[in-house]
């Protein structure tokens, strides 16, 4: 690959994180989405189904907000084919999330609204990483998304919910590498920057449903449109050389605007819940989402257009993917639940386009945690761990990109709730 594409291809090489299946897209929504991992979408009972499957607020009869943060701590490990290794310098991740559900007619219709971080990404590698990846691979790659969705929420019968919601959604795109100068200037001529900031919104649209096909047995069927992110921004290139005869012939300057489009996958998922006993509930999910929309980016960077050599698209070729899982509460008393769960997420990128600034592999989550509910005040509190197994790739399109990948994650999630 011509290596002044492959620098500016991989700064947008970042993005993928689907709601389902990518980098930390299991943020959890609330502690008890996560403690239930793979068995939430019918039987979640807090606000933060409002974004997760949002007929079940319908039957809610008392106005509540919920707050939640999360800390994520791990590692990612990359061991190169060519020798070279390289390993994250920063490891802690802070999201969290906001829900509020309202109800117009107590226990018929409700009204909802979030405001989370479902998705997003993070990796910081050493500047000073080994020559076989420096150029190939951005030391600082951030994106965070906040997603604003507002939801309403109808028990049609006594048996059968629906609900409508919108995500508005605002992401934010930083990316920092090494750029080597001397592929213009000659020999000799010391390393710059590249460095890209750019932001953007995105409008998209989901519904669920809740049925209670039999006693204590629920079906929930929940779809989220595809949500498409326009991002406008500045590309800066720190350390270009002045007078250069190659760069002036081009045009190229030290700042330059920056715009692209990416789109969130759509998503399909089915829920089954079963209230075994009046204390024992299981829960099972499957969803599928439409990740092979991150197929091709267009690249556009204004009067620096020239250093694509007339490459002005990044293809991903990534795959649609599945989560499977399940999840278990029981009831120790009135107050008091204990909750665990287990998801499979599969990763939808393939050896041919894999990149250590989106290292995933296929994930396993295993979700625990407890709750407490008082007259007014509920606190959750949720741990997972997310096994990625050693995923070896060759035969990629960046040779150096060959080798093994290792990464780990510890999740802790606390959950406030209070009534009104």
């Amino acid at each position: 690959m011509n290596p002044r594409l492959l620098i500016l291809l991989t700064l947008l090489l970042v993005h993928g994180v689907s709601p389902s299946a990518e980098t930390l897209s299991v943020v959890p929504d609330s502690a008890q989405a996560l403690a239930t991992a793979g068995g939430r979408f019918a039987n979640l009972n807090d606000a933060s189904a409002v974004r997760v499957s949002p007929a079940n607020i319908a039957s809610m009869e008392e106005a509540q907000v919920l707050m939640n943060a999360a800390i994520w701590n791990g590692d990612i490990r990359f061991d190169s084919n060519t020798g070279a290794s390289v390993k994250m310098s920063e490891s802690w991740i802070f999201p969290g999330s906001l829900y509020t559900v309202i109800p117009i007619i107590p226990g018929k219709l409700a009204f909802g609204i979030g405001a989370s971080t479902p998705f997003g990404m993070a990796t910081k590698y050493p500047k000073d990483m080994d020559p076989a990846l420096k150029y190939q691979l951005a030391y600082e790659s951030r994106l965070l998304a906040i997603d604003i969705t507002p939801a309403i929420a109808w028990k049609v019968t006594d048996t059968l919910s629906v609900a409508a919601g919108m995500d508005i959604i605002y992401s934010e795109l930083t990316i920092r590498r090494a750029y080597p100068w001397a592929l213009w200037a000659g020999p000799g001529t010391p390393d710059g920057e590249l460095a890209l900031q750019g932001d953007g919104w995105g409008f998209g649209a989901y519904a669920s449903a809740n049925w209670t096909i039999a006693k204590g047995h629920r079906l929930a069927v929940m779809g989220r449109l595809p949500v498409k992110i326009n991002y406008s921004g500045d590309l800066e290139a720190k350390g270009m050389p002045g007078g250069v005869p190659a760069l002036l012939a081009v045009g190229a300057t030290p700042t330059s605007s920056f715009k692209s489009d990416m789109t969130f996958p759509g998503s399909i998922a089915v829920g089954y819940g079963i209230d075994v006993t009046d204390r024992l509930t299981l829960g099972f999910d499957f969803q599928w989402s439409r990740n092979s929309s991150h197929d091709d980016i267009p690249i556009d960077i204004g009067n620096n257009q020239a250093l694509l050599a007339g490459n002005n698209a990044a293809l991903l070729g990534w795959k649609n993917s599945i989560d499977l899982g399940t999840g278990i509460t029981y009831a120790l008393d009135e107050q008091w639940k204990l909750r665990c769960g287990y998801l499979f997420s599969e990763s939808s990128q393939t050896a041919a386009n894999y990149t250590p600034s989106v290292a995933t592999n296929d994930r396993h989550v295993f979700g625990v945690g407890v709750g407490w509910r008082g007259t007014r005040q509920s606190i959750d509190l949720a741990y997972a761990f997310v096994y990625n197994p050693i995923r070896t790739i060759s035969g990629n399109a960046t040779p150096a990109f060959d080798g093994r990948y290792k990464h780990q994650w510890h999740v802790i999630s606390l959950s406030l709730t209070h009534r009104f």
